[in-house]
C-alpha cells in the first residue's frame, strides 16, 4: 500500500482501503457487514435501514454486530433547513456515538456540525465533494477526508473524472477516495496508483448475494456496459447516474419546466428535492419485488462487473491486488 492508503487504513482500523459506499437501495445489513468482516469497510445509510428494509436503526447495528466485530461506518446526508430531517439525523448520529461507529460518511450540506460532535468521540468523518469549492469549505469544517464523487459515480454522481479530481484536491493535505468508477481489482489498484487513499465501491457490491435488491437488478448490472449508463435528475433532483431501463425511459431524463426553476431556487432547490426523493423512496421500497419497476441506480464501473460475486469474494480480490501491486514495487 501508499503510504496515504496505509494512514487511511490504520487510521480506521481496517486492512483494505475499500470502503462500501452507503446505497439507496443496497445497503442492508448483511451486506455491510459482509464487507467489513472481509477488511474493508461498510457504512450504514439510515434512511435505507429503516425505509427500506424497515429495521429499527439500532437494532439493525446490533444485527450487523452480531455478524462481525470489525469496523463500520454511517452516512449522514445533510439537509439544513428542513426540520424534521433534521432532528431525525440528530437522533441517528446520537444512536451512533452511542452504538460506537467510529466513522461518518456526510454528503450534501454543511458538515461542520457533525465534524464538532464527532470529534468529541473520536469518530473521523469524510465528506462527499464534487469540485474545490465544496472541497475546501469541508477542509475549513475540519473534516478528516474528502469522499471525492467523480463523473463515474453511481447514483448521485459528479461532473469531473478521478484523475482531474485527484489533481485539483491533492494539495488540500488530507485523505483522498476515489468514488466512482470502480468495478473491479483492476480499477481499485488504479485509483490507489493515481494517489488516492481509498476507495468507494457501490455498484460492484450490488451484484453481490449479500444484497438484497432483487435478482433483476443484479443481473442487469451484469448485463449492462458503461453505454447504457444515462444521467438523469428526476430521481433526486441532483444528477443521478442510473441504467437506462424502458421505466427510467418512461420517467425522463430532465426535470420539467416548473420543477426545474424550483430545483435552481435557493429556498425552492430543498423543498423539490425532499418531494423527488420522497416520490423515488416509495418507488425503491419495494426493490426486492421483480415488479416494482426499473430505476436502477449504477456507475460506469459496471463493464468491469461480469458476475454475482459474494462480497468477501470481491474485498479479497481487491487486497490480493494490491498486495501484488506493491510487491511489484
Amino acid at each position: 500500500m501508499t503510504p496515504f492508503s496505509e494512514r487511511f487504513a490504520q487510521d480506521l482500523g481496517i486492512e483494505v482501503p475499500l470502503v462500501c459506499g452507503p446505497m439507496f437501495p443496497g445497503s442492508n445489513p448483511e451486506l455491510i457487514a459482509a464487507v467489513s468482516e472481509a477488511g474493508g469497510i461498510g457504512v450504514i445509510q439510515p434512511v435505507t435501514m429503516t425505509f427500506m428494509y424497515r429495521h429499527d436503526l439500532r437494532d439493525g447495528i446490533r444485527r450487523i454486530r452480531s455478524l462481525t466485530s470489525k469496523p463500520i461506518g454511517m452516512n449522514f446526508t445533510l439537509m439544513q433547513g428542513v426540520k424534521i430531517y433534521e432532528k431525525r439525523t440528530r437522533e441517528w448520529m446520537d444512536i451512533a456515538i452511542e452504538e460506537g461507529i467510529k466513522f461518518f460518511v456526510t454528503s450534501l450540506g454543511d458538515p461542520t456540525g457533525v465534524v464538532r460532535e464527532a470529534e468529541k468521540h473520536g469518530i473521523r468523518v469524510v465528506h462527499d465533494v464534487t469540485n474545490r469549492g465544496f472541497a475546501q469549505r469541508a477542509i475549513d469544517a475540519g473534516v478528516y477526508g474528502l469522499n471525492c464523487v467523480n463523473n463515474q459515480a453511481g447514483g448521485q454522481t459528479g461532473q469531473i473524472d478521478p484523475e482531474r479530481m485527484f489533481d485539483e484536491l491533492c494539495d488540500l493535505g488530507v485523505p483522498l477516495v476515489c468514488a466512482g468508477g470502480v468495478g473491479d481489482e483492476n480499477d481499485f489498484r488504479r485509483a490507489l496508483d493515481l494517489g488516492y487513499a481509498a476507495v468507494q465501491v457501490g455498484t460492484r457490491f450490488l451484484a453481490t448475494p449479500e444484497c438484497r435488491v432483487n435478482e433483476d437488478y443484479k443481473q442487469c448490472i451484469v448485463d449492462s456496459s458503461e453505454e447504457d449508463i444515462v444521467i438523469t435528475n428526476k430521481l433526486a433532483g441532483t444528477d443521478s447516474s442510473v441504467i437506462r431501463t424502458p421505466d427510467i425511459e418512461k420517467l425522463g431524463l430532465r426535470a420539467g419546466p416548473i420543477a426545474s426553476r424550483m430545483l435552481r431556487g435557493r429556498k425552492t432547490k430543498k423543498l423539490i428535492r425532499m418531494l423527488f426523493l420522497l416520490r423515488t423512496s416509495w418507488r425503491y421500497r419495494q426493490l426486492t419485488d421483480t415488479d416494482a419497476g426499473q430505476y436502477w441506480q449504477a456507475g460506469r464501473g459496471i463493464g468491469a462487473i461480469h458476475e454475482i460475486t459474494p462480497a468477501a469474494e470481491i474485498v479479497n480480490r481487491f487486497a490480493a491486488s494490491l498486495e501484488a501491486s506493491t510487491a511489484g514495487h
